[in-house]
């Protein structure tokens, strides 16, 4: 028998797709109570298609969340698209990334949502949307109140969209909106400053900000930095990884955790803060209280930085996530941060490719086992342990920490499901495959 080319396992899919569509269509007409959730991402869905779903959602009034990313939907598809959720009187959530809307997408859904009574989500991440798309969207921002989650990561909507939409929530102290995804948006320190402006309001809500991969510099982390320290109330997590910040920028960081009472979580991975800026850090977290987790990996950390986050350790009992991946540490800076590490509230350590050996790793896992502790997640992979012995102590570590993982996992599927069918609010379940891919498009994931 011959075997099926590329051509026909093409059309196969494509088959399965347009009977996937159809099958939607026909729930959203017949208004199915039980359709709460769509999920047609990458399933080779044109503009045609989308009008399609269009038409049978105006049918519709029980879905809440629509997925529909990665995909070949351009503008047109867009605007019938957001015709059509600009009148459904329940959907919450519209993820759209991954297709080619562009400025004209982005203005269609800014007239859908600018008064839409319960949309609460929007991702049009990486839809070539430009300066114009984020300025059509600032127009709806001033006025909309409901809209808590805006991802425009992998647009390049520059330092002149950043300024209108930041303008915008300043003129709106109705916004509801707390997290923002801005990663890859070609943002300078001159759009970083709008950001900083907004996020010294009074009114400001916003308590997730993603800005990797940008070129934000001191100047800019400066800006954010003295918001932190200032009278931002709000803001609990800050993404600035793979950026241009270096010492000084890093220093004005811990000038704001000697004050700030906020925020939970701060990386700066893929950056260049230097040993300098490492201890500037460290002596920040001897007086924090409220910081959870920190992410310096690749940033040209030496042993030198190191010694005085191990110190830090000793003193710190908030902070249970620490990354150092990436830099070169070496045994000494393993040194260093082992005696803290079984003393502080760390459940979590990052030290892949940091240039460790048997040595540093002995240190690590000694004082663990001295101190009766076992982190959730102990990451030495890409180092120099090649010491039998050690690796199985190493192995073992990671082995009880996988199954520590998974059984948080399963009781918090468990919590979900008896939540479910009790009726009461649950506790968040476990997220999806496709929500963890977008989770770390926003940088909540660490690396």
């Amino acid at each position: 028998m011959l075997k099926c080319g590329c051509a026909c396992k093409d059309r196969r899919a494509q088959n399965k797709s347009r009977r996937k569509v159809a099958k939607t269509i026909r729930q959203l007409k017949a208004d199915d109570p039980t359709l709460t959730e769509i999920c047609l991402d990458e399933e080779r869905i044109r503009d045609r298609d989308v009008s399609r779903i269009a038409r049978a959602l105006r049918h519709n009034t029980h879905l809440r969340e629509l997925h529909i990313s990665e995909n070949f939907i351009s503008s047109a598809g867009a605007h019938d698209l957001a015709s059509a959720v600009s009148v459904h009187p329940a959907l919450q959530e519209v993820w759209l990334s991954i297709n080619s809307v562009g400025d004209g997408g982005a203005n269609s859904f800014a007239r859908a949502m600018r008064n839409h009574p319960t949309l609460t989500w929007l991702n049009l991440g990486e839809n070539g949307i430009g300066a114009d798309g984020a300025i059509y969207l600032s127009a709806a921002l001033r006025h909309n109140s409901k809209l808590e989650n805006l991802w425009l990561n992998g647009n390049q909507i520059l330092d002149e969209g950043i300024n209108a939409i930041a303008g915008a929530l300043q003129q709106n102290l109705s916004s509801a909106l707390t997290a923002m995804s801005l990663n890859e948006a070609g943002i300078t320190d001159v759009g970083a400053a709008h950001l900083a402006r907004y996020l010294q309001m009074e009114g400001s809500r916003l308590q997730v900000l993603g800005l990797y991969g940008n070129s934000v510099s001191n100047e800019g982390a400066t800006a954010i930095a003295m918001a932190l320290g200032g009278s931002n109330k709000s803001l609990s997590e800050l993404y600035l990884s793979k950026n241009r910040i270096g010492s000084p920028g890093a220093t004005a960081f811990a000038l704001s955790l000697q004050t700030n009472s906020t925020l939970t979580k701060l990386c700066l991975s893929n950056n260049k803060i230097g040993d300098s800026g490492a201890e500037a850090l460290a002596e920040a977290l001897g007086n924090n209280k409220t910081l959870l987790e920190l992410n310096l990996s690749r940033n040209g950390i030496t042993p030198k930085g190191a010694r005085p986050l191990g110190r830090a350790l000793m003193q710190n009992r908030t902070l249970v996530s620490l990354g150092m991946s990436g830099n070169t540490i070496l045994d000494d800076g393993a040194f260093s941060i082992a005696p803290g590490l079984g003393l502080s509230s760390v459940d979590e350590l990052r030290i892949s490719e940091a240039g460790v050996t048997a040595e540093g790793a002995v240190a690590i896992t000694k004082n663990l086992t001295e101190n009766g502790k076992r982190l959730s997640l102990l990451d030495m992979k890409g180092n120099k342990i090649e010491d039998e012995e050690v690796l199985k102590e190493v192995s073992a570590q990671i082995y009880l920490n996988m199954r520590k993982i998974l059984v948080k996992a399963e009781q918090a599927q468990q919590q979900a499901n008896q939540g479910r069918h009790h009726g009461e609010v649950a506790a968040e379940p476990v997220k999806s495959a496709r929500t963890a891919k977008y989770l770390r498009v926003t940088g909540k994931v660490a690396s």
